[in-house]
């Protein structure tokens, strides 16, 4: 984008999206062969807040604008522990996350705001517990209907995720390694996300931390 296109408001959603450890570094592993987790948090943690225009990710809007430790020196505890890099250095992470996708709502979320609205995000959306609230629960063969998982997040926020699996070699399954959720301009309110099912199949594995 331009200087002008900084200027304009481009983006019309978000997508706040959060990863489940055990299963990203294992797709990590298939997809990517060398990149390998560093820890693995039992816990579901922040991949990004992606600004979005139509349903498409908009990035690298604004790719001069950088992220020093500065700028979210303030959160930065909070984010070490929400938002981890789970291969490399965190400050890389956000700092990526921010060139990438941050920038693009920039005009309206600078970067301190930007950050802290992921965290926000995260703490009102638990997914760890909305999933266990289902009786969904990290397991190493068995197969939930990925409609219950949908289910599950719809009871929490009243509309639709989208969840994100890879293909497990050892089971020949679809395995969860995110779920997204969406939401209108403001950040705040849920919106439904396209596709919900992504790229699940009808059941999916929830993979168990080793």
């Amino acid at each position: 984008c331009t200087k002008f296109c900084i200027a304009e408001k481009n983006y019309t959603s978000f997508m706040f999206v959060q990863q489940w450890p055990e299963g990203f570094c294992e797709y990590q592993v298939i997809v990517g062969g060398k990149r390998k987790c560093k820890s693995r948090p039992h816990k579901f943690t922040i991949h990004g807040l992606w600004p979005q225009s139509n349903g498409q990710s908009i990035s690298g809007c604004n790719v001069t604008s950088d992220l020093t430790e500065h700028d979210i020196h303030s959160i930065k505890g909070k984010l070490t522990k929400k938002w981890p890099n789970l291969i490399g250095t965190d400050l890389k992470f956000w700092q990526f996350e921010w060139t990438k996708h941050g920038s693009c709502s920039e005009n309206e979320f600078p970067k301190l705001e930007y950050f802290q609205l992921g965290l926000d995000n995260y703490a009102k959306n638990n997914l760890m517990d909305i999933l266990t609230k289902a009786a969904i629960v990290p397991n190493e063969t068995h197969l939930y209907d990925t409609t219950a998982v949908l289910s599950a997040v719809h009871q929490h926020t009243n509309h639709d995720a989208q969840l994100a699996c890879y293909v497990d070699p050892t089971h020949n399954a679809s395995a969860l390694y995110q779920i997204a959720l969406c939401y209108s301009d403001d950040g705040k309110t849920h919106i439904n996300c396209p596709n919900s099912h992504g790229t699940c199949r009808k059941q999916l594995m929830y993979p168990k931390p080793k």
